[in-house]
């Protein structure tokens, strides 16, 4: 959860913030020319011919495995020392850090810490990666479809889970690059958190404690079985679960949620899961692309007949616009009233200087209204710099019901 302004729950942030903070972890579209992702699968689409770098990166996004793996090394293969090697190796990290696959993930440290010894942001990380990498990587297995029920609870989505055979309901975040559970939660399920000297910048902008991880054994959710997946661990004083019921302790971010396939939101409020591509669909009105930036799942809004790029966060109880949106629509901005904002983050809280608008229509899939509406001014996170929006599940419910495929890297929303 990356921004979350007015949730009873103070927002938790993901790992990515750490990776991404500064130019050498840049996981834009700046080698292909441009900030919109979606720009440059247009261009490619019109006979734009992408540079070898450019196009191990969109296959990336696109979640091509195989093929974003093999021409990203051939990048650093072709010239191991070079600036293309190393956005090749930060690229690379990213993927397998998604996908869970951290002993890869650990390698490309090491090789990006041999061309830039001296750098802060890999001394900082190499630790907890050293840590996840004395664990097997994560795996997932079956493929049966299976529905069941979730709840809303104080605007962000929960679903029933098992976690090393013990029932829990744990929230569905997209925006957490890691999972998370509280002190008391690794207690109850008789883990140790181990430490690292990693510390987690958030969106504060504050420095936290060192980062302690937990791997859980098997996870269940539906009918899809999960192993050996990594949990930050945070006090139980952290805001992320103050007053919450013990069971409710845990947050499935994107690598889990990722493995899952293909999650349907019902406007029952049933949950749809299927990570084989077996089934029948329903049918679909309308759908909108999903991409990957680094970890971070994105896609598209339209606002007054204009496509934005957005970040796409379940665990956001509500949507934020970025300052991307303040260019693009000044007259938006000088209709609305001028506002401080807090940003919580696991760290602490900044203040960031926004616009407040009484109600905004949009197009999410389907027509949405976002109200009020606000407007953050200033740069939050290195996505807030390209992205219009943080898409919150404020929006995400009013659209019900959709599905997000991470198969076909696409979001459907079917027929009402």
């Amino acid at each position: 959860m990356r921004i979350d302004l007015k949730s009873r729950r103070a927002p938790v942030i993901g790992l990515a913030l750490l990776l991404v903070t500064s130019p050498a972890f840049s996981q834009d579209a700046s080698a292909c020319g441009s900030a919109d992702w979606f720009a440059v699968r247009l261009a490619q689409a019109h006979g734009k011919v992408l540079s070898a770098l450019c196009k191990g990166e969109m296959d990336a996004a696109e979640d091509h495995r195989q093929r974003a793996e093999t021409e990203l090394n051939e990048v650093i293969k072709a010239a191991p020392h070079s600036d293309d090697a190393y956005a090749a190796r930060s690229a690379l990290l990213h993927f397998y850090l998604r996908i869970g696959r951290f002993h890869d993930a650990g390698a490309q440290i090491e090789a990006m810490r041999e061309a830039k010894p001296k750098a802060p942001d890999l001394a900082n990380v190499r630790s907890l990666f050293a840590l996840l990498a004395a664990h097997p990587d994560m795996t997932v297995n079956g493929d049966q479809g299976e529905s069941v029920r979730s709840q809303i609870i104080g605007g962000n989505v929960f679903a029933p889970i098992t976690v090393n055979g013990a029932a829990r309901s744990y929230m569905l975040d997209t925006g957490l690059d890691l999972s998370l559970m509280s002190e008391l939660e690794a207690k109850r399920l008789g883990l140790k958190p181990e430490s690292s000297t990693t510390r987690m910048s958030d969106i504060s902008g504050l420095v936290g404690a060192e980062v302690r991880v937990v791997v859980v054994d098997e996870l269940t959710v539906g009918a899809i079985h999960l192993q050996h997946v990594p949990f930050l661990v945070v006090a139980d004083t952290n805001g992320a679960f103050v007053g919450i019921p013990p069971d409710q302790h845990g947050v499935l971010g994107i690598q889990p949620l990722a493995a899952l396939g293909r999650l349907s939101f019902e406007a029952n409020g049933m949950l749809g899961i299927r990570r084989g591509m077996n089934g029948k669909d329903e049918t679909v009105a309308t759908t909108e692309p999903l991409l990957f930036v680094g970890t971070t799942p994105i896609t598209r809004i339209v606002y007054q007949g204009r496509t934005l790029p957005v970040t796409f966060d379940t665990g956001a109880t509500q949507t934020t616009l970025n300052p991307p949106f303040a260019k693009a629509f000044p007259e938006v901005v000088r209709s609305g009233q001028s506002q401080n904002h807090d940003m919580n983050g696991l760290s602490g809280t900044t203040v960031q200087k926004s616009v407040s608008v009484a109600r905004l229509s949009l197009e999410f899939g389907r027509k949405v209204e976002l109200a009020p509406a606000t407007i953050l001014l200033d740069q939050t996170t290195s996505t807030s710099a390209w992205a219009g929006a943080n898409l919150g599940f404020d929006l995400m419910q009013q659209a019900r019901p959709f599905a997000v495929d991470f198969r076909q890297m696409k979001i459907e929303f079917p027929a009402r």
